[in-house]
């Protein structure tokens, strides 16, 4: 991958018009369709969101064309894109796609735009998403799969052997001009099972010449309901920033016991029971107590800050040896504010 790629994490948004021309070939569910009075939802995973504009749209257009509830969920591992996304999609996940653990099963759509690229044992990226992110998708849930045309082939027999009715097609110009991409749309099937001929179809149109998606028939696809309800949708890893943000929204930092006790709401004063002797004076001003306090006497004004610093003090001395120890040595530093003089005091 191009240095410009990589940059962008092999990151390549599917064009608006793209978009618009396969939604054309869906047709959403407008009820249930003879499986009870259970709800019924449209579930749509994007596990390469970017900033979800995408997946977004797609929402956008099914909401209008169905009475169902569309839930949109969308993963990106780059984190500037992912805040970005949980702005335009229901659920988002900021993270890598293969460190999550999500419901199998559950989705009605698997929008699958993935990096073109190779990882790390040299195979392609877009083929190990195909692979992984299948299982999300419910039987006789809908693929749309967009890629580079040749990279069909590496595809082949799995798209074969765990979809049905498969279609092809080229992207329009002038989009298809940059990276000859293809959309490739299919239904999961309810078991996996060779198929041959399928397979060999799918190798001739990473070959082939293809038929452009814009002069593609409409309403091809039918996109399913699911049961409504909650689905396992979470990372693997802990994000610190997230953590720290849950932690204050509920838990422990949410019982008024342990925040009062550590965030007092007022800064009460009390008065020791004894005077202070010199040590408590120096402790308070190793703990920085006096730092950048301002006191006044008179006419006189001084800022005062406290430190505290070792020094080896000489204990012991013979002809053999010297015995040092170490002692804490508290100061306060002050500055008179009228003539500037600094002023060191043992404390």
């Amino acid at each position: 991958m191009r240095l410009a790629a990589q940059a962008k994490g092999g990151f390549y948004p599917t064009p608006i018009r793209v978009i618009e021309l396969i939604l054309q070939l869906i047709t959403p569910e407008r009820a249930s369709l003879g499986r009870g009075s259970l709800p019924q939802t449209l579930r749509l995973l994007d596990p390469c969101c970017g900033a979800g504009e995408a997946l977004s749209l797609v929402a956008r257009a099914l909401n209008r064309r169905t009475k169902l509830d569309v839930e949109s969920f969308g993963v990106e591992l780059h984190q500037e894109r992912s805040l970005l996304a949980q702005q335009a999609l229901d659920h988002t996940l900021a993270a890598d796609i293969f460190r999550c653990s999500i419901a199998n099963r559950a989705f009605s759509l698997l929008w699958l735009n993935p990096p073109y690229d190779y990882d790390s044992e040299d195979q392609r990226t877009e083929h190990a998403f195909l692979t992984q992110c299948s299982r999300y998708l419910a039987p006789d849930g809908l693929l749309v799969y967009i890629v580079p045309r040749k990279r069909l082939r590496v595809s082949a027999r799995y798209l074969a052997s765990h979809y049905s009715r498969l279609s092809c097609w080229a992207f329009p110009e002038p989009e298809r001009e940059a990276y000859d991409q293809v959309v490739v749309i299919g239904e999961r099937k309810h078991d996996t099972f060779t198929d041959t001929y399928t397979e060999e179809l799918i190798s001739r149109w990473a070959d082939g010449e293809l038929d452009s998606l814009d002069a593609a028939q409409h309403s091809q696809y039918q996109l399913r309901a699911e049961s409504a309800g909650e689905v396992l949708f979470t990372t693997r890893t802990i994000d610190p920033v997230a953590a720290a943000t849950e932690a204050r929204r509920s838990g422990l930092w949410q019982s008024p016991q342990i925040t009062d006790a550590l965030w007092p709401q007022e800064d009460a004063r009390t008065r020791p029971l004894m005077p202070l002797r010199r040590g408590h004076l120096a402790m308070l001003v190793a703990a920085g107590f006096l730092d950048n306090l301002e006191l006044e006497s008179g006419d006189s004004r001084i800022l005062v800050k406290g430190r505290t610093a070792k020094e080896l003090i000489l204990v012991e001395e013979t002809p053999d040896k010297e015995v040092y120890r170490e002692r804490m040595r508290t100061t306060v530093v002050a500055l008179d504010l009228q003539t500037g003089e600094i002023t060191d005091i043992d404390a």
